[in-house]
């Protein structure tokens, strides 16, 4: 089996967030900082720490927290729209009875994981869960995936990441992982620089027998 270990991102991964998370910006955008953009201008805001986001659009170093819990809160007034991706679970259930170990390498910290991801139960699926929490630098830096391949022992030629964004794609590359891209989720299908393209949840399955 080539991929012994494989780590997912959580939006736009596992969790089709983005109509929330991009509306609930949208909004501390408009009302906190006074700027007016359509949501089709706020997708490259997705894949790095919400601290690091706000950073880009000019908030102001002394408000961040303040501004990161804001949009937590208005992204939440959207989470009926937040839905796990279709076949996830069944693909998740089929690589743990494969024998494969999974983890999630998210920007989210751990405040946003436990909000955001634990109550659709997808946790019980994975061995190590690594949030901006856990490593000084994030994506696209290599560390994310480091710690999750040093918690599992895993060297990272046996190791896969899937996600959506460039941030996931330049991680697993600084960390000499293979990526595979979440089609399914990301606004960047075309994207280039990556091994493997997946188009359904379920189409990791076909790279084990490899």
């Amino acid at each position: 089996m080539k991929y012994r270990c494989i780590a997912y991102d959580i939006d736009g991964t596992l969790l089709n967030t983005a109509p929330a998370d991009l509306a609930g910006l949208q909004e501390v955008l408009r009302e906190e900082l006074g700027m007016e953009r359509p949501v089709s201008a706020l997708t490259g805001a997705l894949g790095i720490p919400s601290r690091d986001i706000l950073r880009v659009y000019g908030a102001p170093e002394s408000d961040l927290d303040r501004l990161a819990r804001l949009w937590m809160e208005r992204m939440h007034d959207h989470f009926e729209r937040v839905d796990v991706f279709p076949g996830t679970r069944a693909a998740l259930k089929a690589l743990r009875a494969r024998g494969v170990r999974l983890g999630v390498v998210t920007s989210k910290n751990s405040e946003e994981y436990a909000q955001d991801f634990v109550p659709f139960g997808l946790e019980t699926y994975f061995d190590t869960i690594v949030t901006a929490d856990d490593t000084a630098l994030h994506k696209p830096h290599a560390e994310p995936l480091l710690k999750f391949l040093e918690r599992l022992g895993a060297a990272p030629e046996e190791a896969l990441y899937i996600g959506d964004s460039t941030y996931d794609r330049d991680c697993a590359r600084a960390a000499k992982v293979d990526f595979a891209l979440a089609v399914w989720g990301s606004f960047e299908p075309e994207m280039e620089g990556v091994q493997r393209r997946l188009a359904r949840p379920e189409d990791v399955l076909a790279l084990l027998g490899e």
